[in-house]
């Protein structure tokens, strides 16, 4: 940066330490770097020569309901008056992977064969390009270049997961594998070198195959194995920061046991997605009550990372909005509300005991929790770990045909988007003002609870390292976070962007590229090369602050 330019930022934070005291903004903090090295090459492009004049805020946004067209006119609030819109002290901002996702290693060091590694290796026409994960990233080799990207960044940290066939290859051991504990305590330990906060996800998808073998998430008796599976990693991992016992219940439930689209590729519809909410419920609190019981020393918060999509009433009538929230319970609730509030949601149990009844069931499809149980899940929560993606338009429907049982049918609503929306090439919509709304709506149901921001971002091509629409993604969600905190007192104390590395994505292989650093598949070295959205991410993390949108068009050249 130019010392004139950065003399004039200087004075721009200054004057923006002037907000203190104003009632809509939280006391500000100034922004350090947690990087303590360098490399020539990856921090020379974050650091290159860009003008800084002008690095304003971005005007603060309501977007109460509009009387037609409420997602396609947000009222604008007043001016803010001062140049730079900043994060709430403490505010955390990293970046987020997943062990299959970039791992690689396959069968390297005693892993067992994984959920994944089975439905890739025997389907592979299930993934757009026929790939798989065996190779991935080769984060298993490279994990120290990967946490320095993150630090280089300065970044507070840095979300994982652990490969459950990695320490426990068939699930049924009595003990880990110790060369799969020793990958992870160095990977924990390179955190600690480089000042990035470990943040670990429990479960992230890879299921040891002999345990899905025997039913995985539709028989409760994977209960002791998955606890057994966390008690080893909590005990190996004891500088962890914050754990996240089991990532994205609702796609494992509806894609993997539901529709049977991913892994494992259970199709059991109307029974599948509550028999899996139901083991996962189960497990997560036998994890979360283990951890409280034998680690009390430990300080590290606990929960769950649950997905939300927002669901906007497509018109103002009774039935949308009733579909809408109908939805909002049916796909965030089944999995929120028995822990936070115990119990399934009451619209869920009632529609889906509506729906067993028509289709001359004896009893209802939903499998009903024991009040010993309600008690034992309820409350199991430090936080509510919060991915977000999607934003969809509802509208109501009629009654589904009967006696075919359906989870869509059970939900009864149809999901479209606004023609004006913009979407991402896997069709993801962008509409960062429904991740807002999805945040309030988790603080009037859940007490406003902490919420740390686990997974966002959007997926491209990979045509070009100069990924602008990434950057004004970033922007345009981190900036509706700090509605959701000033305007409408939401607790979020985290944002973790999706995703540090181009990486394996699931049934999109690697068509659909998340990462702020591209990796050529066909390359052997995986080499990791930043993209323009990795010096926007810097630059936030450095000031703790966001630009003007305007403002922007520096990052486009």
């Amino acid at each position: 940066m130019k010392l004139s330019n950065f003399l004039g930022f200087v004075v721009i934070v200054l004057l923006s330490e002037c907000s203190r005291g104003d009632p809509q903004h939280p006391d500000r903090s100034d922004a350090t770097s947690n990087s303590d090295e360098s490399s020539d090459d990856l921090t020379n492009f974050l650091d290159t020569d860009e003008d800084f004049d002008d690095f304003e805020s971005s005007n603060l946004r309501h977007h109460p309901r509009h009387p037609k067209k409420p997602h396609r006119h947000p009222k604008k609030d007043p001016y803010h008056p001062y140049m730079l819109r900043n994060f709430p002290d403490g505010f955390l901002i990293g970046a987020a992977t997943a062990a299959y996702q970039i791992e690689g290693a396959w069968n390297v060091d005693g892993k067992g064969i994984s959920i994944w590694d089975n439905f890739t290796h025997s389907h592979p026409d299930r993934i757009k390009d026929h790939t798989n994960g065996d190779v991935a990233c080769d984060s298993y080799h490279k994990y120290k270049e990967d946490i320095k990207l993150v630090a280089d960044m300065g970044m507070t940290h840095y979300r994982f997961s652990i490969s459950w066939p990695r320490l426990f290859p068939t699930g049924f051991e009595s003990v880990p594998n110790l060369k799969g504990i020793a990958y992870y305590k160095k990977v924990v330990a390179e955190c600690l070198r480089r000042k990035v906060m470990p943040v670990v996800t429990i479960y992230h998808w890879d299921m040891p195959q002999p345990l899905e073998d025997r039913g995985g998430f539709m028989n409760a008796d994977l209960v002791p194995y998955f606890v057994k599976f966390a008690r080893a990693v909590i005990a190996a991992l004891p500088e962890v920061r914050y754990w996240m016992t089991i990532n994205e219940p609702k796609l494992i439930c509806t894609r993997g046991y539901g529709e049977g689209a991913q892994a494992p590729g259970v199709a059991n519809t109307g029974y599948g997605e509550y028999q899996c909410a139901y083991v996962v419920a189960k497990c997560h609190a036998a994890t979360y009550r283990m951890y409280k019981q034998e680690f009390p020393h430990y300080t590290a918060p606990m929960s769950i990372v649950i997905d939300g999509e927002w669901n906007e009433p497509a018109t103002n009538s009774t039935r949308d909005i009733e579909a809408a929230e109908r939805r909002n319970q049916f796909e965030y609730g089944l999995y929120a509300n028995p822990i936070f509030n115990g119990n399934w949601p009451q619209v869920v149990i009632d529609r889906v005991a509506q729906a067993s009844a028509a289709e001359n069931l004896t009893r209802s499809r939903l499998p009903a929790f024991t009040q010993e149980e309600i008690d034992n899940i309820n409350g199991t929560w430090d936080f509510m770990g919060f991915n977000t993606y999607w934003t969809h338009l509802v509208s109501d429907t009629v009654e589904g045909a009967y006696p075919v049982p359906s989870y869509q049918n059970d939900i009864r609503a149809i999901i479209s988007n606004d023609p004006d929306w913009n979407v991402a090439p896997n069709g993801n919509t962008i509409v960062a003002w429904g991740a807002r709304k999805m945040m309030k709506w988790i603080k009037d149901n859940y007490n406003n609870p902490p919420i740390f921001i686990s997974e966002n971002g959007v997926g491209d091509t990979g045509s070009s390292l100069k990924d602008y629409d990434r950057i004004l993604f970033y922007h345009d969600y981190m900036s509706a976070t700090l509605d959701a905190i000033h305007y409408d007192g939401v607790n979020v104390i985290a944002y973790t962007a999706w995703s540090l590395l181009d990486n394996f994505e699931w049934l999109l292989g690697y068509t659909s590229h998340y990462g702020s650093y591209y990796i050529d598949f066909n390359d052997p070295h995986r080499r990791r090369v930043p993209k323009t959205s990795a010096r926007f991410l810097k630059d936030v993390c450095t000031y703790k602050a966001l630009p003007r949108r305007e403002d922007l068009i520096q990052y486009s050249n």
